[in-house]
């Protein structure tokens, strides 16, 4: 029988609801959507699967379970369900490592997630394989005349898988596919995060501020990249089920002496002290962060790597280049720049040189925020909005990795842009290639929000092309239809929307001639 992972009827309870009531009650109730264990890609089937039983011999003590945890497993899941013939059993879990305790849930948890960087609350982080573990099951109730019938399924992910949702949600957030808001750079007191304290005091910022701060700027989900650090995902792991509107992305800012390059979608540690034995150089270290599933994107490339920011601009050797994804494009100190009157595209040029060579880089922002009292320039500044087949951390890195991405520079609600092209009676959209030989057209359709009176600015290998170019954008929102013609070489066209002079919104590109 399969818990409940969505807000449906499982089948076997809506067969049960035409059976007799006692059918009904020797059944195990189905788990709510939070209390379930998030599963790794390809891999439903518990690799254990523990069952027995339970009757008045047991009532109120402790029934231990041993098994064992093979070694190289990084992350141990455990959903446990059990049978109320006389509808009062009552059966808590607690986990032994069999070395120490680890946890006691009470009858209030039945799905236990526990890995060495973070727990279900009541559980406690730690060393996983290798280790004879055991159930504790305490019998706080049982009828006379009665028998339980437990089954404790077992996962045990191992370096490398993946989640099949998120790491902290069984279920997406949100069921539709559709354009998601979103934060790909903040940090919190897990590293150098600070905040005002209750009585004003300048303290390590507590990781639920900065959720907190996503939901008031209306973000759809976050990814706290702390430096170096691991520390923050247990937080996470707690907040995610009561943020349960605001997608939590477990993410960690690779800092470096030759740059800094944020990591999505893993919570494995990965070393990044350059030139030792087990990390000899950049290209190594993402290569790492490849193999334990993480999608890798540079951060604040352009910055100094001096006294001013050590380590913040990207100096590493050009191989470590191979294993970048995306490219954080428009970081917040950019925007600083643009508001104090600069340009404030540094970070795109070098961005647009990447694709120059033939790499197709997703160009994401990033707060990097450090401060989340900022308001609205603070946590979501600038915003990156992410197409996804739902709100999961699955589909909005799959999202990434497709390039299907825009910024909001302004990260206030209400801005939208999109970009499709056709051509050959195919239609791509941003992020997307598509095949145009010479002499045909490329037809194009960039829908704005948002940016009444603005200019939208198309630009074709990273420069400016007037004939892709709007000068003024009528109306809150605008469908304006533009054409290019092709000459079969290998492009790029995106599309920036500029107030005042000022960059406010900008996609990425659609490939053309790119290949695959």
């Amino acid at each position: 029988m399969k818990p409940m992972r969505l807000r449906l009827l499982p089948a076997f309870l809506a067969a049960a609801l035409l059976a007799p009531t006692a059918a009904l009650a020797d059944m195990p109730a189905p788990l709510p959507a939070w209390d379930a264990v998030p599963l790794a890609r390809n891999k439903e089937k518990p690799d254990l699967v523990l069952t027995g039983t339970v009757d008045r011999s047991n009532f109120q003590r402790n029934v231990a379970v041993p098994f064992d945890v093979p070694r190289g497993v990084i992350r141990l899941a455990v959903e446990l369900t059990y049978t109320r013939p006389d509808g009062k059993t009552v059966i808590n879990l607690g986990l032994y490592d069999g070395e120490r305790f680890r946890g006691w849930s009470g009858s209030n948890k039945h799905a236990v997630v526990i890995d060495e960087s973070s727990a279900t609350p009541s559980f406690t982080p730690g060393p996983i394989g290798g280790r004879r573990w055991s159930l504790d099951l305490g019998v706080s109730h049982i009828d006379p005349d009665t028998t339980s019938t437990y089954t404790a399924k077992i996962w045990f992910w191992r370096a490398g898988d993946t989640p099949a949702v998120s790491t902290f949600s069984p279920e997406p957030l949100a069921a539709d596919a559709g354009w998601y808001r979103g934060d790909f750079h903040l940090h919190t007191g897990d590293s150098d995060g600070f905040c005002d304290s209750r009585r004003g005091r300048h303290v390590p910022c507590p990781v639920f501020r900065t959720v907190q701060a996503a939901a008031d700027a209306r973000l759809d989900f976050i990814a706290i990249t702390d430096h170096n650090n691991i520390a923050h995902h247990n937080a996470m792991r707690e907040l995610q089920p009561y943020f349960d509107d605001v997608l939590l992305i477990p993410g960690r800012e690779l800092t470096t002496e030759q740059g800094h390059a944020n990591i999505f979608g893993t919570t494995e540690f990965i070393d990044y002290r350059l030139g030792e034995k087990s990390v000899p150089d950049a290209k190594t270290m993402l290569r790492a962060a490849h193999d334990a599933g993480a999608l890798v994107s540079i951060n604040h490339p352009g910055a100094p790597n001096d006294h001013r920011c050590r380590g913040c601009g990207w100096i590493a050797p050009r191989d470590a280049m191979a294993e970048v994804d995306a490219i954080e494009a428009v970081n917040a100190g950019r925007l600083w720049e643009q508001l104090a009157g600069a340009d404030g595209g540094g970070d795109i040029t070098i961005w647009d040189a990447e694709i120059a060579r033939g790499r197709r880089l997703t160009a994401l922002g990033g707060s990097d925020n450090h401060d989340m009292q900022l308001g609205r320039l603070g946590v979501g500044f600038p915003t990156t909005v992410v197409y996804a087949a739902n709100l999961s951390e699955r589909a909005v890195l799959d999202g990434v990795k497709a390039g299907h991405v825009w910024i909001d520079m302004t990260g206030k609600p209400g801005h939208a842009i999109d970009l499709k092209a056709m051509a050959g009676g195919v239609q791509a959209m941003m992020g997307d290639a598509i095949a145009v030989p010479a002499g045909q057209p490329l037809s194009l359709t960039v829908t704005v929000a948002g940016s009444a009176g603005g200019k939208l600015v198309g630009l074709l290998d990273g420069k400016p092309a007037p004939a892709l170019s709007v000068e003024k954008i009528d109306g809150a929102r605008a469908e304006l239809p533009l054409e290019w013609r092709s000459d079969g070489q290998r492009h790029w066209i995106r599309f920036e929307v500029r107030e005042g002079g000022k960059r406010v919104m900008m996609t990425n590109p659609v490939y053309v001639n790119f290949g695959r």
